[in-house]
């Protein structure tokens, strides 16, 4: 029952839809602009850095939130990667915006800093270098998840880790179908690209 109630909240808290919040403060509709992703990258494109990187923040804050509830209530790893699992697919499909969402990118991201620092601050700056060279964010953001996911099947960390590491991957490479399409077709948009 415990591990029903965390995967509950941090369900609910992911999908809170951080983009599409900020978007219509300012009374845009980031689910008609640009991809229609609502995730950091769109909301970058769309509603300008500043506050893209708000969203991005929120979204971070949100798995950050799922994380330190669960830790403060449950000394499990099983339940903390409940909890991590869970705030990603309500960051992708939210419940709020009619199963809609972004790719869990900051949301991994936000979970693996918490989890991992030491191997997250790692795999985060390899990421960003890839962007800065490429301009991909996406091609970013898969190295990223690919490389946590390889750290963690390497280390000595437990099983229910190396799991979690390996449904983040397949989670975002499913969310990014279409981007490794254009990437292997080199129509993939490039960050900053009108």
């Amino acid at each position: 029952m415990h591990y029903v109630l965390v995967t509950i909240y941090s369900y609910l808290l992911g999908a809170i839809p951080s983009a599409y919040i900020i978007g219509n403060i300012k009374g845009i509709d980031i689910t008609s602009e640009g991809s229609g992703n609502i995730g950091g990258t769109n909301a970058y494109r769309v509603l300008g850095p500043r506050l893209g990187t708000i969203v991005a923040l929120m979204d971070v804050g949100k798995v950050l939130l799922a994380l330190i509830i669960t830790r403060s209530w449950l000394i499990s790893e099983a339940a903390t990667a409940c909890a991590v699992l869970a705030a990603v697919l309500g960051h992708n499909w939210s419940v709020y915006v009619g199963f809609r969402g972004g790719k869990g990118i900051a949301v991994s991201i936000g979970a693996y800093l918490f989890l991992f620092p030491d191997l997250a601050v790692g795999a985060l700056l390899a990421a960003v270098f890839i962007v800065l060279m490429t301009k991909y964010v996406s091609l970013g953001s898969l190295n990223f998840l690919m490389t946590m996911t390889t750290m963690l099947l390497v280390s000595d960390t437990s099983l229910w880790f190396k799991g979690l590491g390996i449904l983040l991957l397949i989670i975002g490479m499913y969310r990014h179908k279409v981007n490794i399409k254009a990437l292997r077709a080199g129509t993939e948009r490039r960050f900053g690209a009108k």
